[in-house]
């Protein structure tokens, strides 16, 4: 018998082991679409070398065959979870530079430009969102949910064109990407939290505005937002990919550009199969700090 008053646990334990291995197939089968549709793109094969009439018959049917091996996408795919798994993630013809490399160095612009946005989108959901918890007013209510429907209703490079023509920081094209949906669900878990009756009976007795927020609202919603700041980095990533494409900004969504651009066959691989992985695992973190609340209910 289960001792009183502990009813059946929800165990964090017990998710893990089937999201690994859904994390793992979303990766292995997003990188096998990714290879088959960039192989059977129109274009592919086609390098500039061969545009140029100063090279030989011989240099140009040497760069026709340095894509031979991508042809057939499903062997080109195993081969490279071969290499992968030795440490060699590939090298780049369009760029003439390992791929390694290429994810070395432009992997730090893209967690910059990333954090700085988290960063930025939750001020401002916050900066909008706690006010009208503590004292609900219609009118800054009204104001703050234009603002978060407008930049809703734009798309990441819309934002980043316009913000790039006003000499705004890039960091803030990503916030303004964020913004409208962090706060739409931080105003929403703020409010439910606000409406239990131990908030309730806090503020019928007096208790202090900032006491109350840090101790009986912030506390018991620690896990959804936790959940939320999970999430918050997936959306980050796929707006850096359009705002570094758009601003030329050399990191990892800058590459993904000039690899599409290029039917670079393994860049893009490698790329398809590092999203997927930061999607899915943003999404265990955010159902493994979800957990605490179901198993409250």
């Amino acid at each position: 018998m289960m001792p009183a008053g502990v009813g059946p646990a929800f165990s964090p334990a017990r998710k893990l082991s089937p999201a690994l291995l859904r994390i793992a197939a979303t990766a292995l089968i997003g990188g096998l679409i990714c290879a088959a549709m960039v192989r059977f793109s129109p274009g592919f094969g086609v390098d500039e070398k061969q545009l140029d009439a100063g090279l030989s018959r011989e240099s140009q049917q040497a760069a026709l065959r340095a894509h031979d091996q991508e042809r057939n996408p499903v062997r080109f795919y195993a081969v490279w979870w071969k290499r992968a798994f030795q440490g060699d993630l590939g090298f780049s013809q369009s760029l003439n530079r390992p791929i390694g490399e290429l994810l070395a160095d432009r992997a730090p612009e893209t967690l910059t430009l990333m954090l700085g946005g988290i960063g930025f989108a939750w001020l401002l959901a916050a900066v909008l969102s706690l006010p009208i918890v503590a004292r609900p007013l219609r009118n800054f209510e009204a104001l703050a949910s234009v603002l978060s429907g407008t930049a809703a209703s734009l798309p990441a490079a819309g934002i980043a064109i316009v913000l790039f023509r006003l000499g705004g920081s890039a960091k803030w094209m990503v916030a303004l990407v964020l913004f409208p949906r962090l706060y739409q669900y931080l105003r929403n878990i703020l409010q439910q939290v606000c409406a239990m009756p131990h908030v309730l009976f806090a503020r019928a007795k007096g208790l202090g505005w900032t006491r109350m927020l840090l101790r009986h609202i912030l506390t018991p919603a620690r896990p959804q937002l936790l959940a939320l700041v999970a999430v918050s980095v997936n959306m980050a990533f796929g707006a850096a990919v359009a705002i570094e494409a758009v601003c030329d900004i050399p990191g990892l969504g800058q590459l993904a550009w000039k690899a599409a651009a290029a039917r670079d066959l393994p860049v893009l691989v490698v790329l398809t199969v590092m999203v997927a992985l930061v999607t899915q695992m943003s999404n265990l973190v955010a159902d493994l700090c979800a957990v605490p609340s179901r198993s409250q209910r």
